[in-house]
């Protein structure tokens, strides 16, 4: 003979609600696991190009290429390592710079064993909505990371 207890009763409707709240949160973790795995992937992409680019300044000889050539060069190398990512508001920042990183000049006229910077600024906007849940750092596009790298190396041409 079987008893049925109060405490075996089949509730289907809570198990589908309990289900959703838990998915939804799943998902919310998961999406922000991606957007914060593609933010820093965007990061490395930039300080790659950075340090790329820095490299060619450092070992071209500005006295020997005209100075508008020199920095385009150096422009075409960092784009090229950027890859074609997604970014807003890219801007390229070549300078001449003392030694706690200040722009003091033309990266041109960098005399041999000055420092030379490369600075990438760009705008990385989110691939998932926030709904004002992650700090919006970027202050022309909205939804938006913004991102810097920065790369001093010593000239080794000039």
């Amino acid at each position: 003979m079987i008893i049925s207890s109060p405490q075996c009763q089949r509730r289907p409707a809570g198990v589908v609600v309990e289900m959703a709240v838990i998915s939804v949160v799943c998902l919310m973790f998961m999406f922000a696991i991606f957007e914060y795995g593609r933010v820093t992937m965007m990061q490395q992409i930039m300080e790659n190009a950075s340090r790329a680019g820095a490299r060619l300044a450092v070992v071209t000889a500005t006295s020997y290429v005209a100075p508008a050539t020199a920095t385009a060069n150096v422009d075409a190398v960092i784009n090229s390592q950027m890859a074609n990512v997604k970014l807003t508001n890219l801007t390229i920042s070549l300078y001449q710079a003392d030694d706690a990183g200040n722009n003091i000049g033309a990266w041109t006229s960098t005399p041999f064993g000055k420092n030379i910077v490369v600075q990438i600024d760009a705008d990385c906007p989110n691939l998932f909505p926030t709904w004002g849940f992650l700090p919006n750092s970027s202050k022309t596009t909205p939804n938006a990371i913004h991102l810097t790298a920065k790369t001093m190396m010593r000239g080794e041409a000039n």
